[in-house]
Parts: structure tokens; sequence; C-alpha cells
């Protein structure tokens, strides 16, 4: 009965895995650039009668900078971690000591990202074009609303099951 349980986290952690590779990085990547010259335009003609397109191009760009570097530590370091506690092979303590910690730095900057989309929700009227809105206008605010609504998802995703699955799956197989 205790490898079923320990088979259903590791299955649930590659499918996880897979799901945030195959689909939440790759489209946040490109939502972000896609994104971020709309915001430029519409900032440089529409900034003077909007002056909260000025604070939403500021905390776009910090949100595309902590997500460039938050999506790097996670493909290339926290998820192929991940995917090694579902082997065979003798486990080995990574340099970070256990995966509790890579997790709590993670966490960490879900939470500064969650603070940046609400304040882009609060400024924006949750991305509500106003009125007489250009075709820009209106195509930014719909892009960023779909990019805030999977950035909500994916790191529900990672938080609520993923993060939990994955400190289970080591306290297993390390013991």
């Amino acid at each position: 009965m205790g490898d079923t349980a320990t088979n259903q986290t590791k299955q649930n952690l590659s499918e996880m895995i897979e799901r945030l590779l195959q689909h939440h990085h790759p489209y946040t990547k490109a939502a972000l650039n896609d994104l971020s010259p709309l915001l430029d335009k519409v900032a440089l003609v529409h900034g003077d009668n909007h002056p909260e397109l000025g604070e939403l191009a500021i905390l776009f760009k910090q949100l595309r900078a902590d997500m460039d570097s938050h999506l790097m530590k996670e493909e290339h370091i926290l998820f192929p971690y991940m995917l090694g506690l579902e082997t065979d092979a003798p486990p080995s303590r990574p340099p970070f000591g256990t995966i509790a910690n890579p997790i709590r730095m993670m966490m960490a900057e879900h939470h500064t990202d969650d603070l940046i989309l609400q304040k882009m929700l609060s400024i924006t009227d949750d991305f509500t074009p106003p009125p007489g809105a250009c075709n820009s206008y209106i195509s930014l605010y719909a892009g960023l609303h779909e990019l805030v609504k999977d950035l909500f998802q994916h790191m529900r995703l990672e938080g609520d099951v993923l993060f939990v699955n994955a400190i289970a799956a080591e306290k297993i197989k390390l013991g």
C-alpha cells in the first residue's frame, strides 16, 4: 500500500511538471514577450491621458524580470531534482540541502509576483479598457487579463500541489 502512495506521488510530480513545462512556462514566456512592445506602444500613445499606464509598465517590467529568473530556476534546478525523485537511482543530497529550501524561495517569489499582479489588476480596474479605447489598448488589456489568470493557476498548481507533493516524495525517498 505504501508503494501505491509513493507511485501516485511520483506520477503526480511528472504530470504536474509536464503540464508546467508544456503549457504554463511557454505561455508565460510568449505572453511576456508579446505584451511588452504592445504595452510600450499603448503607454506612449495614451500615457498622458491615462497615467496608470506608466505604473502598469513599471509593474510589468518587474514581473517580467521576476518571471524570467523564476522560470529558469524551476526549469534548470528545481524540476530536474523533482523528477530525479522518481527514479530508482540512489538519492543524492542536492547542494541546496532539502527541497524545502528552494521551495521556500519559490514561494517567496510567488508572493512577490502575486502582489505585483494584484496591483496591476487594481490600477487597471481588472483590465477594463477606458471608454473609446483603441484596438491596441483593448488587445493589451485582454492579453494581460489572460496572462494574470494563467499565472494565478500556475502559482496555485505549484504552491498548493506540486511543492507539497515534492516535499513528501523527498521524505519518502531520502528517509
